[in-house]
């Protein structure tokens, strides 16, 4: 069986190489860079299927490197950082992260990390050919090719923002969401303050997919950062 490329982006050798050992230990074939400009040139190279990247590193930081990197490549990144607050996570999947771990940290729960963004990178790359989401049994079910929703076995009439709101988490099932990336990719450049305005269309889509608009179970939030929908 063909073994998994993962990239450990890390300035700290001790850091990486233990890095290498514990993802190597799992059946992965890692590659390290010590910086982040040698961490882009083996994304382009090595091509991995999943990054482990530091944030403060010398000269470009991990910040720069993922803008840079989202450039050219959608592979699922995790922030590894011993900076804990909402406001960095925040920075880090505006940017395009996709987890973010927090050091120190414990090594079960970053290989459960990295198994999770790799299904996800899976389960997004099958989306492409997929007709047909289903969540909650089939209780909620979106039709990519007709544009129909249904909740409950009832067609939902849904807005185009609705829509395209409700498709968004879909195809990202599994991910949280910020505010920004919603605004972005749904109503476009431009509409990254309007938070508010977000809210009220949740609020709107939740009436009309949720059995229970006050508890949700398919539209969720992060408190502080955004959105998420459980996966498929």
């Amino acid at each position: 069986m063909e073994k998994t490329r993962l990239l450990v982006v890390d300035d700290a050798p001790e850091m990486a190489q233990f890095l290498k050992l514990a993802l190597e230990s799992q059946g992965h074939q890692v590659a390290v860079a010590y910086d982040a400009r040698e961490g882009l040139r083996l994304a382009h190279q090595f091509r991995p299927e999943a990054i482990l990247l530091d944030i403060m590193m010398p000269g470009m930081d991990g910040w720069q490197m993922l803008s840079h990197l989202r450039e050219f490549s959608d592979v699922p990144v995790i922030m590894l950082t011993a900076l804990d607050s909402t406001e960095n996570k925040v920075q880090g999947l505006d940017l395009g992260a996709d987890d973010y771990v927090t050091k120190p940290f414990d090594l079960d729960e970053l290989h459960a990390r990295v198994r999770a963004a790799l299904r996800r990178a899976t389960m997004a790359a099958a989306n492409q050919t997929v007709e047909m989401l289903s969540f909650d049994q089939g209780r909620l079910r979106i039709d990519l090719a007709a544009h129909k929703v249904s909740a409950n076995g009832m067609d939902v009439s849904l807005t185009p923002i609705e829509q395209k709101l409700l498709l968004y988490l879909a195809i990202n099932a599994g991910r949280v969401l910020t505010y920004n990336q919603i605004l972005e990719n749904v109503w476009g450049p431009g509409y990254e303050d309007s938070e508010t305005n977000l809210k009220v269309y949740v609020r709107r889509l939740r009436k009309k997919i949720e059995p229970d608009p006050a508890r949700p179970r398919y539209v969720l939030t992060q408190w502080g950062i955004g959105y998420y929908m459980d996966k498929v």
